[in-house]
């Protein structure tokens, strides 16, 4: 399932990667692309989007 989600307080390629390590915590095998120049995080994972979501939330970041 391929997922997209703006992230408006991710800044940097240091948060692009706290993004994707929250998310490939959940499921090994996603695939995570983040620009922090867009905001957008595209995610090809089979983990549901709600708890994608509360790992991204839980890794300090807010969910547009």
């Amino acid at each position: 399932m391929l997922i997209q989600l703006t992230i408006p307080d991710m800044m940097c390629s240091a948060c692009a990667n706290t993004i994707s390590q929250a998310v490939t915590a959940l499921d090994p095998n996603a695939k995570v692309e983040a620009d922090p120049a867009t905001k957008l995080v595209k995610i090809e994972s089979q983990t549901s989007e709600g708890d994608i979501r509360s790992a991204i939330v839980a890794a300090g970041y807010t969910l547009a």
